[in-house]
This record gives structure tokens, C-alpha cells and sequence, in this order.
């Protein structure tokens, strides 16, 4: 993949991506753990784009995923200054989804990617797949994608059959293919 860190390219990645960060995630760090849709930390994370200091451009999606995950003002902020932050800070912002003690940032990951795991895939797959396409576009286009995201799972009738039947009975589904 094209890129100085070409994985960062990918962007057709539909399974949930969960960052562990114990430490310091700058420069490249930072756009790598921008790639995740959670990001779990160390209360001893320090965040920032310091490619700054060494008059460097974040070249590997810095400045694309950034704002989408912290706002415009925010992203510019850290962008321009090179100003790192510390994981309070960094929740504040969005940046940070939970706050671990140091050294517990990978153990809490690996524990909620279980509990992802343990959940039927397809609904969750193509819910991602849905916020990532809307990026950019006016709200017509995302109804319109949300419409047919919805449709598609309509589709597979099994696994939303098997949910729905489950919801009314109030009971456990139990998914085959793990509700793909």
C-alpha cells in the first residue's frame, strides 16, 4: 500500500479495531492508534502529533483521522503546536475512550475484544462499514447508506430472524456462523 506506513492506507477494515496505549503514542504512534475505533489507555499515555519539532508532515493519515476523532479545533491545536497530551486530556477530547491504570491498558483491550467477539458479527461489521462510508457525505447520502446497510442485514434473514425471534421471546440468541 502506498504510504510511509502504508497499513494506514487500509480503510476498508469492517472488524472493530481496539488500541491498547501504555505509554507514548506520537508521531507515527498517533496515527496508528488513530486507526483503532477504540481506543483504550494507560493513564500514563501521552498523545501528539510532535512531527512538528523536527518540521516533518503527518504524512500517514494524521491530519485526515485526527479531526474526525478530536474536531477541527482540537486536531489543529495539536497539529500546529505539536503540543502532546495526557490521557485525561486525551478522553476530554475523544481521543481516549477509557482510562486503565498503567501497565492494565492491553489486559482491558483483550477483555473487550472478547466481549465484542462474544456478539454476533454481521450487524456490527456493517454498522462500521456504514459510519465509515458517511464520512464526507451530506445527510441525504448517509440515510441512503444507513438505508441500505439496513436492507442487507434484512436480507440475510437467518441471523436477523434469529435476533428478532430472541428480542420477543426475551431470550439468549444462539447464532450459527456466529451471525454472519
Amino acid at each position: 500500500l502506498p504510504g510511509v506506513c502504508g497499513y494506514t492506507r487500509k480503510v476498508d477494515i469492517f472488524k472493530p479495531i481496539i488500541a491498547a496505549v501504555n505509554g507514548h503514542a506520537v508521531a507515527a504512534g498517533l496515527e496508528t492508534a488513530l486507526l483503532a475505533d477504540i481506543r483504550i489507555v494507560a493513564e500514563n499515555a501521552i498523545f501528539g502529533a510532535l512531527e512538528r519539532r523536527w518540521n516533518i508532515v503527518g504524512g500517514d493519515g494524521l491530519t485526515v483521522r485526527l479531526p474526525l476523532v478530536v474536531g477541527y479545533a482540537r486536531a489543529m491545536e495539536m497539529i500546529i503546536t505539536g503540543r502532546a497530551v495526557g490521557a485525561q486530556e486525551a478522553e476530554k477530547f475523544g481521543l481516549a475512550n477509557e482510562i486503565v491504570p498503567q501497565g492494565k491498558a492491553l489486559e482491558r483491550a483483550m477483555e473487550m475484544a472478547r466481549q465484542i467477539a462474544a456478539l454476533p458479527q454481521g450487524g456490527i461489521r456493517t454498522d462500521k462499514e456504514s459510519v465509515m462510508r458517511h464520512v464526507g457525505r451530506t445527510l441525504e447520502e448517509r440515510l441512503r447508506i444507513e438505508a441500505e446497510a439496513t436492507l442487507s442485514m434484512w436480507m440475510r434473514k437467518d441471523s436477523h430472524a434469529i435476533g428478532a425471534q430472541a428480542f420477543k421471546d426475551g431470550v439468549e440468541p444462539q447464532w450459527p456462523n456466529h451471525g454472519l
